[in-house]
């Protein structure tokens, strides 16, 4: 593939020396010359400056033939705009924004293709502090949480069929103190018991 970054940042950076090891054609393009230093030595792919958000910058890095554009820099404002000239003005399909903000993050994902490095670090994090047994996957443009959690003190004794989910988040089953297989919430009306644990998937971006 022919792919556009803009902006090198630590992702934009370690995006294109991934890219580019693995034999697509990468661009990237950063408003700071120094920025190129962040690049790995084995980067074969093409670095230029200029201002984002400049369209005869973006023409000079070869957006016009790209199949695909990724906005990474540090600045969300940057990132919206750079996607939305990629996909409205250079007819891109495949564009993603990195916006570092959830709550901006949350305002755009339906305009946008996105992902939020905040709240997949966070749900890392969180994840490791509270010892889940965790995983992230990606379905389409989606970042999904799928985690193992012990039974919270006041649903011991309810079914997992009462119980009723946060927004964002689904309960997929139970596992059983003893047993190898998940139980469906549906096909298990057994009372939760403290050493249960719960299969829980979040959506994350």
């Amino acid at each position: 593939m022919n792919i556009l970054i803009a902006g090198c940042s630590k992702i934009g950076a370690s995006l294109a020396g991934q890219l580019s090891s693995e034999g697509h054609d990468v661009s990237v393009v950063d408003p700071v010359e120094g920025s190129q230093s962040l690049l790995p030595d084995d980067y074969a792919g093409y670095f230029s400056t200029g201002i984002l958000i400049d369209e005869d910058v973006l023409r000079n890095a070869g957006i016009e033939s790209c199949d695909a554009v990724a906005a990474v820099s540090d600045n969300d404002n940057v990132n919206i705009m750079v996607a939305q000239i990629a996909a409205r003005t250079f007819g891109i399909s495949t564009v993603i924004t990195s916006l570092y903000d959830p709550a901006k993050e949350q305002r755009f994902c339906s305009l946008l293709t996105t992902v939020c490095p905040t709240n997949i670090a966070v749900a890392s994090l969180k994840g490791y502090i509270l010892q889940r047994e965790r995983r992230q996957i990606t379905m389409g443009s989606s970042t999904l949480d799928v985690f193992l959690m012990p039974v919270p003190p006041h649903l011991v004794g309810r079914r997992a069929v009462d119980i009723d989910s946060p927004r964002g988040e689904m309960l997929l089953g139970v596992l059983r103190r003893g047993e190898s297989g998940l139980e469906f919430p549906k096909d298990d009306l057994r009372p939760l018991e403290e050493e249960d644990k719960l299969a829980i998937v979040r959506i994350i971006d």
